[in-house]
């Protein structure tokens, strides 16, 4: 019985945090609003955060302004970090970020 209730807990745990990672419906309209308002997506193809980043889009990351530093390197340079976002007022964001604080940045919502 024990088994069972220990197996609920972290099967609820985890459902939580998916579900908070990862907001049901389509995220193409929110990572549109990241491209029109300014942010811009740094990384590498060889980053497990960029990956991750990438990932808690799915296919909506086409519409995200993203820069691959191994293939753009100059663009990269001044860079001390990948995942690095950087924002219309020149702020940046280092590390892969949860889509609440990409929000509060650029005044996109989720839907």
């Amino acid at each position: 019985m024990k088994k069972i209730v220990i197996v609920g807990i972290f099967a609820s745990l985890f459902f939580a945090w998916c579900t908070q990672s990862n907001p049901s419906g389509n995220l193409d309209s929110f990572a549109q609003c990241l491209t029109d308002n300014g942010a811009v997506m740094y990384g590498s193809k060889t980053c497990p955060h960029c990956l991750e980043q990438k990932k808690m889009f799915g296919e909506s990351f086409q519409y995200v302004t993203y820069v691959e530093c191994t293939d753009e390197y100059e663009r990269c340079a001044d860079l001390k970090w990948v995942p690095t976002w950087e924002f219309k007022d020149w702020s940046q964001l280092e590390w892969r970020q949860e889509f609440s604080t990409l929000a509060d940045k650029t005044n996109c919502t989720l839907e």
